[in-house]
């Protein structure tokens, strides 16, 4: 008497598409959408319009310091007082936040905006129209479909912000010459801001996938965003008035704040470190990311 045996149901589909397969599909998915490309296309174009308002922004502030020396326009009539060098007005722009280093990444708030909320919307799109089922259906373990997309953003955010200082970098150069303002790779700040700006970006594109992932709606993952990123700075400011020193640096340990200062170099009293901004900045994607990713593999698709 022989026996059959039948074999068992093949699982080459999902139990056996391996992480770089994932990795590939979001790619493809991510870069399939024309609107997706001309996202990027407007966002590069963006950041180096207002870089390039920027450099030309320092040069006139600076020819103005230069001129007027450090009491500021006087009226007509007024004896002339003493004028700055070059340095010196470099120096007193410099305490007002006004960095030539900074020129490159000038135009990064309106990077982190677009690619922020493009990151809201690449996930709680999918949650919106159903997709994600069929997505999850392909990964059954949930999370390596998080990591794939987070790659995508997180690489893509960073090379166009790299790609946007690098240009704004280039256009600046006969700009600020033309004040008299040598810009160059030399000068210190320069390559920090334009490598260091790019990780910026790409943590806030990471903020935006988690807050994504959270609240799974699009609009209000892209409102928590903006809310995190440029109104909490605003809203925390106002607490210098309350009494008591603790309240005066709240507004440094901002997730914004706390980035800003980890583009900057060297140390200024009264605030925080670029390092220690650094390390708050990564606690704050952290503090999302984690979250997001406790939320995707345990809850309801």
């Amino acid at each position: 008497m022989s026996t059959t045996t039948i074999p068992a149901p093949s699982r080459a589909g999902a139990d056996s598409l391996s992480f770089p397969g994932v990795l590939r599909s979001e790619w493809i998915k991510f870069r399939s959408l024309m609107s997706t490309r001309l996202l990027l296309l407007f966002t590069f174009v963006a950041v180096v319009g207002v870089g390039t308002l920027a450099a030309w922004l320092r040069g006139t502030i600076i020819e103005t310091l230069m001129e007027s020396g450090p009491g500021g326009p006087r009226e007509s009539g007024a004896p002339a007082g003493p004028k700055m060098t070059m340095d010196q007005a470099i120096e007193a722009a410099n305490s007002q936040g006004i960095t030539i280093y900074g020129v490159p990444i000038a135009g990064l708030q309106l990077g982190i905006l677009v690619l922020g909320a493009l990151a809201v919307l690449l996930i709680a799109s999918e949650f919106g129209t159903g997709m994600i089922r069929s997505t999850m259906t392909a990964v059954p373990k949930r999370l390596p479909a998080f990591f794939a997309k987070a790659i995508v953003l997180v690489v893509v955010s960073y090379m166009v912000t790299l790609l946007a200082a690098i240009a704004t970098f280039l256009i600046s150069i006969p700009i600020l010459n033309s004040y008299g303002i040598e810009m160059s790779l030399g000068r210190d700040g320069v390559l920090y801001s334009i490598f260091m700006g790019g990780v910026y970006v790409a943590g806030v594109a990471l903020a935006g996938l988690s807050l994504g992932t959270l609240i799974r709606n699009s609009a209000g993952g892209i409102v928590v965003l903006v809310a995190l990123f440029f109104l909490l700075e605003i809203g925390t400011s106002l607490l210098g008035l309350v009494p008591g020193d603790f309240w005066k640096y709240v507004g440094q340990y901002v997730p914004s704040a706390a980035g800003g200062r980890m583009l900057e170099i060297g140390d200024k009293a009264a605030y925080i470190s670029p390092l220690s901004g650094g390390l708050i900045f990564l606690a704050w994607i952290t503090a999302l990311t984690v979250p997001a990713v406790i939320s995707l593999k345990t809850r309801d698709i």
